[in-house]
C-alpha cells in the first residue's frame, strides 16, 4: 500500500525507478520486486507505465496539451519513446487517441 500510494504521487518524475521507491521503503530491490508482483499482479516498470499511460489517457481526453508536454508531465522525458509506449499498449498513438474524442 505505501509503495502504491508512493508511486501514484511520483510518477511524473522521469527519475522514478525501482530503487528510489526501494530507498523510500527501506527495503531491498529484490525483495520489493517479489512483492509488488505478487501483491499487484505486474512488474514495477509495469504498474509505473500503467499509471503514466492512465494519466497521459485523461490528459488528451481533457486538455489541448502537445504530446510532448503531456509526455514530460506524466514522467516520460523522450517523446519518441512516449509515443511508442502508447501505441504499443493503447494501440494507437497519442495523437490518433486524441481524435477519438
Amino acid at each position: 500500500e505505501k509503495a502504491i500510494l508512493f508511486l501514484n504521487e511520483n510518477y511524473e518524475d522521469p527519475h522514478l525507478s525501482i530503487q528510489v521507491i526501494c530507498d523510500h521503503l527501506h527495503l531491498s530491490s529484490s525483495y520489493f520486486s517479489l512483492i509488488f508482483k505478487k501483491e499487484t499482479g505486474e512488474t514495477f516498470v509495469e504498474y509505473v507505465t500503467g499509471i503514466r499511460l492512465e494519466k497521459a489517457r485523461e490528459l488528451l481526453r481533457t486538455t489541448t496539451l502537445k504530446a510532448y508536454e503531456i509526455a514530460e508531465r506524466v514522467g516520460f522525458n523522450n517523446i519518441h519513446y512516449f509515443s511508442m509506449v502508447f501505441k504499443k499498449v493503447v494501440g494507437v498513438a497519442p495523437s490518433e487517441y486524441r481524435k477519438q474524442f
